[in-house]
């Protein structure tokens, strides 16, 4: 049988399982090294330690040991993606550093850290991994220098538990000429984010539970989607011709005459809107609000209690008078 197609069944087990075939033969012993993929998953893992945080230490030993063992053998030259997911804080910060290392070397394009499990909620995001700096700066102690060209490969980011500064994001997005994507969720250094430039390539950018956020301004480039989860923030969002996604979530803002002028720059090329909506009491009368022709797909989530009214989504019709598709989600608090 062919090695690509050896290399096919190969991709459909995970690192652990294709690691082992190196024992069947000489032929098969480094066969799983032309695997353009390596997703560390540890959903079992994870799942002991949230029905048990005793297991955390034996099973954090386990999966360092694990990634260590695999990428000390990895030996080709280019990595497709590379996936970190088991819930670790800065006190793993040397040997995160490592990975990275590795993974920028390896010139790969999408690059997943998740490094959050449920016990995480105890834990102040303080003791988050922080992404670190390419650059010397005064205002950053961790410096980890990566080979710029080797960046350039770089078009997908996604964070989740890992504190990064403004001038990191400006850094990546610099750098990081074909960067299409950016996921950070639950950064604890993020406040006044803004991204901006006619050479940006950024085409998704999602923010998500990031408790210090303060203000989002986005400007003049080709972004298509942009998703925002949290509390109310200062949002501006002007010169972006293709946006046509957006998601939001901004607490007991919810769907309110504010939210929707902070997205009126983007009426005319907006198709889709998601939002979150709390305590549908504070639903604002939306008479004075612009119509948004061009959407076609409208989809609500809303928390209510049993003696909430859902009666005022019906001016949503005057809003969207285009709608294709309208969906809402209710959830309930007892």
């Amino acid at each position: 049988m062919p090695d690509d197609i050896l290399i096919m069944v190969l991709s459909l087990l995970s690192v652990k399982e294709a690691v082992l075939t190196s024992i069947l033969s000489t032929r098969w012993r480094f066969l799983w090294c032309n695997l353009k993929t390596l997703n560390f998953d540890s959903r079992q893992a994870l799942d002991n330690i949230d029905n048990d945080f005793g297991f955390y230490l034996s099973e954090r030993y386990k999966y360092t040991k694990q990634v260590n063992g695999v990428i000390r053998s990895y030996n080709h030259p280019t990595l497709h993606h590379f996936r970190i997911r088991f819930y670790l804080t800065c006190e793993y910060t040397s040997v995160i550093d490592e990975w990275l290392k590795f993974a920028v070397k390896k010139k790969v394009e999408s690059l997943e850290l998740d490094l959050e499990t449920n016990q995480k909620n105890y834990l102040h995001n303080t003791f988050n991994y922080s992404f670190p700096s390419r650059l010397s700066d005064k205002s950053t102690s961790h410096i980890l220098l990566f080979p710029s060209a080797n960046l350039e490969s770089l078009k997908k980011l996604y964070l989740n538990s890992v504190n990064v500064r403004e001038s990191v994001l400006g850094e990546l997005l610099t750098k990081s000429a074909h960067l299409e994507s950016i996921s950070i969720h639950g950064s604890g250094y993020l406040t006044h984010i803004h991204v901006g430039g006619r050479d940006l390539k950024l085409k998704h950018f999602e923010i998500v539970e990031c408790p210090h956020v303060v203000s989002v301004y986005l400007s003049d480039f080709g972004i298509e989607s942009f998703t925002y989860v949290g509390q109310p923030i200062d949002l501006h969002l002007s010169g972006l011709p293709n946006l046509k996604n957006v998601v939001m979530s901004q607490g007991v803002a919810g769907l309110s005459n504010i939210v929707f002028r902070q997205i009126s720059s983007c009426a005319s090329t907006l198709q889709t809107l998601s939002f979150k909506i709390y305590h549908p009491m504070k639903f604002a009368k939306l008479h004075s609000i612009c119509q948004l022709a061009n959407i076609r797909k409208l989809t609500l989530t809303i928390v209510v209690r049993r003696d909430n009214c859902l009666l005022d989504f019906a001016s949503l019709v005057n809003v969207f008078p285009n709608i294709q598709t309208f969906t809402i989600e209710v959830r309930c608090l007892l």
